[in-house]
């Protein structure tokens, strides 16, 4: 890949792990992905997840986790003209030590942990941008937030559906699980979606097995958003995917 076609085209980050799953689908929707390798710091299960390696903070600026230091992803980035930061932090197999990179940014609120967080993150925005910060107890915020827009979410944890609601964002609440994730009793909404366009959100796979299934659709339907299914597998979660 050239740097001109990484600066010409609209490019899908998303874990390597994914690729046999989701390559096509995303290239029939007109996206180049870009795959970042497998995070040997974290829970094996979670290696691929990109949200615990990579947080773009909007424009030219993205930050990395320090595993990819010197990786062909990183230069790859770093090429194309954006801003590449590492998070000075330690990363390790449990929690919290996985999630520091996890926040999630919604229109001008950033969701994060004050105790998680990686505070490179939150500087970065608070002295670039008029940012509302927004603590939450969760600190797999990316995971558990499907953003749908700048102003409304879809979340099955009730600590960040109060934290939100009182902030003034719409939620909608849904039922825990009914995620797959290899390894793990089940995973979340927020990273088995993720935004391809300002009106269209991206789903791993079906939602018909969700028992919420309808109350979403009619949510993201009200938002004028529209869902895209990029497989017909029951939805999974893949640590989200973040469009630069």
């Amino acid at each position: 890949m050239n740097n001109s076609e990484l600066n010409s085209k609209k490019h899908l980050v998303l874990g390597e792990k994914y690729y046999d799953l989701l390559d096509a689908a995303i290239k029939k929707l007109g996206l180049v992905p870009l795959y970042v390798p497998d995070n040997p710091d974290v829970d094996y299960r979670l290696s691929g997840h990109a949200d615990l390696s990579v947080f773009y903070s909007g424009g030219e600026n993205i930050f990395l986790a320090p595993y990819l230091q010197n990786s062909d992803f990183s230069r790859k980035l770093i090429d194309s003209g954006l801003e590449v930061r590492f998070c000075d932090i330690k990363q390790a197999e449990k929690y919290p030590f996985d999630a520091q990179m996890n926040a999630c940014l919604c229109g001008n609120a950033l969701l994060y942990s004050e105790n998680v967080t990686c505070n490179d993150i939150i500087k970065y925005l608070t002295n670039s941008r008029e940012i509302d910060l927004l603590n939450c107890r969760q600190g797999y915020l990316n995971c558990s937030v499907c953003v749908v827009d700048d102003n409304s979410i879809i979340t099955a944890d009730r600590g960040v559906y109060a934290v939100c609601k009182e902030a003034g964002i719409d939620v909608l609440l849904i039922s825990p699980g009914f995620v797959e994730l290899t390894g793990f009793d089940y995973g979340f909404i927020g990273g088995a979606s993720f935004k391809i366009e300002d009106k269209v959100l991206a789903f791993t796979g079906s939602l018909e097995a969700h028992p919420d299934c309808e109350a979403i659709l009619e949510f993201i339907k009200s938002k004028d958003v529209e869902p895209v299914f990029l497989t017909d597998l029951p939805i999974f979660d893949i640590g989200g995917a973040i469009i630069i």
